[in-house]
């Protein structure tokens, strides 16, 4: 990645537990072996305890953890933003959630932006302002001219 590349994360998930563990950027050996030594050193160091991995911090540096509910929106974040994962969510959604969801977050993806969801989820019977690309790898158009 180029080092003029501005890069930022927002990490939202409903779950206070699942933030914290998040936040701490804790790892286990077995969680980074598949990473090259290379990769591993340019995003984690080694913890204090043994077999454990924490991300370095110029990479925790630019990430930021919210608590966000779904179902809440519209959502307090603004767009637009490049990339949204909204991986394994759909599926405890019924088909009416989904479309409100998904219209709330279709919404902060920018032109030219990405919407990723979980490979075993699916949007079908969705109204959708993005292009499929994949099962779960969705497009926004640029504007027209």
């Amino acid at each position: 990645m180029p080092s003029n590349f501005d890069w930022r994360i927002l990490a939202t998930d409903i779950s206070t537990r699942a933030l914290a563990k998040a936040e701490a950027g804790v790892f286990s050996d077995q969680r980074v072996e598949s990473l090259s030594q290379s990769e591993q050193g340019l995003f984690f160091e080694k913890a204090s305890k043994p077999n454990e991995w924490v991300v370095r911090p110029h990479i925790r540096e630019r990430i930021t953890f919210r608590r966000l509910n779904l179902l809440a929106t519209p959502y307090p974040m603004r767009g637009p933003f490049d990339i949204v994962f909204c991986r394994n969510v759909m599926i405890y959604f019924d088909q009416i959630v989904r479309q409100k969801v998904v219209s709330a977050i279709e919404q902060l993806v920018r032109p030219g932006g990405y919407f990723l969801i979980g490979h075993a989820e699916a949007l079908s019977g969705i109204h959708l302002g993005l292009h499929m690309l994949r099962p779960s790898v969705f497009f926004r158009p640029e504007a027209a001219p």
